[in-house]
């Protein structure tokens, strides 16, 4: 290159939202007031999630209710890990963007989305993926990816099993519209980053947790 010629610039990094915003608390309010009405929300193992500071949640995969489940009961800010498809969507678009999700293309090495999500547990951000990469076609917890995990030692930061309870049967994938179950959410305690086979222990007591209820 010659010095007449520009240097090449790095693509700008999208700045971390980290923290609840507007659009983040209005949609926590109308999620919470719905399932709360339509689906008696519980929640259980609060004291499990630290109120500050990274931490990663991995929880399993039942419904389109998942992430507003999660947003609901956790007393905190989280980062959702979601498909990028969603952004086909105008408004959710606007609203994942708003919220500081992480959008990540399934079935693919994505680089990208997985240094947002360190960036987001440096930040002192919650983040929650479902390692099962997909909603569950039976109800039955699927195989766990491990590839989470990764960030999870990069930051340095405890890994916090969740159990949702009773989407599946509120709205499966073979329903339309949801029907009035109750659903809810259990915290299990957290899991050191650097655990072996820190994402199978995870899966292992969601696991339990299903079949203990709710309360265990």
């Amino acid at each position: 290159m010659s010095a007449a010629e520009p240097k090449e610039t790095r693509a700008a990094v999208p700045a971390v939202i980290a923290h609840s915003t507007p659009a983040y608390r209005a949609g926590c309010a109308t999620v919470w007031t719905y399932l709360t009405l339509f689906h008696r929300l519980a929640k259980a193992g609060l004291e499990h999630l630290p109120r500050s500071g990274g931490v990663l949640v991995v929880a399993n995969h039942q419904s389109f209710l998942d992430i507003p489940i999660l947003a609901a009961a956790a007393p905190r800010h989280v980062a959702f890990v979601a498909r990028a498809s969603l952004e086909q969507s105008r408004f959710l678009k606007w609203i994942m963007r708003e919220s500081g999700v992480v959008l990540i293309r399934p079935n693919t090495p994505d680089r990208a989305a997985l240094e947002a999500m360190i960036a987001h547990l440096e930040a002192g951000d919650c983040v929650a993926v479902f390692p099962e990469g997909t909603r569950t076609r039976d109800g039955n917890l699927g195989a766990f990816r491990a590839g989470a995990a990764v960030a999870a030692r990069r930051a340095k930061v405890p890994i916090v099993p969740a159990c949702i309870q009773g989407a599946f049967a509120a709205w499966p994938r073979s329903r339309a519209l949801p029907v009035p179950r109750q659903v809810g959410v259990r915290f299990g305690a957290p899991l050191a980053h650097d655990l072996p086979d820190v994402m199978e222990e995870a899966r292992t007591r969601i696991q339990a947790m299903l079949e203990s209820g709710l309360r265990g």
